[in-house]
């Protein structure tokens, strides 16, 4: 359990910018200081894939893009937890909570996804809340099945457990959303009763 991770020194962070991405001029490639290959994403390519897929599957896009997520934050944290574990040659189980979740950051920092920031307080009641500023996944209006899907892929793997993530608030300015994670059941109830409804975060913690 992360809550049981003990303290041992630390190197100096695996996720720096400057020693984990890799450029080579020669092929134009990018990749990772373990030879992943990495790929810079324009956002107008963000925004047009979701507009398309809106437009071409309506409200099945919703699905198509949280199921995508889901995935897609399964294999990140498989690979940054396989990167982590090398690196710091101790496994998750034995870190700290504090020091797996300032790597989180900063692994998420350094591919572009913006700033996860983890509320435990309601962790007894089923419930992480999970705010991610800046994102590079979801823009002001789109994407926020994508990075539902993607939180709830992460967590899920991070748990072992069957694990969903939904929106629960969003802002413009400053840019954020604010996302619920727990058991599949236990969400989905949330959405049905509340989120579906136009509520939000603040509105549906009396009901957890």
């Amino acid at each position: 359990m992360l809550t049981d991770m003990r303290r041992e020194p630390v190197p100096a962070s695996f996720f720096n910018p400057r020693s984990y991405v890799k450029s080579n001029p020669a092929t134009g490639l990018l990749h990772s200081r373990q030879g992943n290959r990495l790929l810079a994403i324009p956002e107008i390519l963000m925004d047009s894939i979701f507009h398309t897929l809106a437009e071409e599957a309506g409200e099945a896009s919703q699905l198509a893009l949280y199921t995508f997520g889901f995935s897609w934050g399964k294999s990140f944290f498989q690979r940054v937890k396989k990167e982590t574990e090398v690196y710091f040659a101790t496994p998750l189980s034995q870190m700290i909570a504090a020091d797996f979740f300032a790597t989180m950051q900063q692994a998420w920092a350094v591919h572009g996804l913006g700033k996860p920031i983890v509320d435990f307080s309601f962790c007894k009641k089923g419930i992480l809340i999970v705010t991610i500023e800046n994102s590079g996944i979801s823009t002001a209006q789109t994407g926020f099945d994508l990075e539902a899907g993607f939180l709830g892929g992460w967590f899920a793997a991070q748990t072992h457990q069957d694990l969903r993530g939904c929106l629960g608030d969003r802002s413009k300015f400053p840019r954020r959303a604010q996302y619920l994670i727990g058991g599949s059941s236990h969400i989905l109830d949330l959405q049905e009763k509340h989120l579906n409804k136009g509520k939000t975060t603040p509105s549906i913690i009396p009901h957890l």
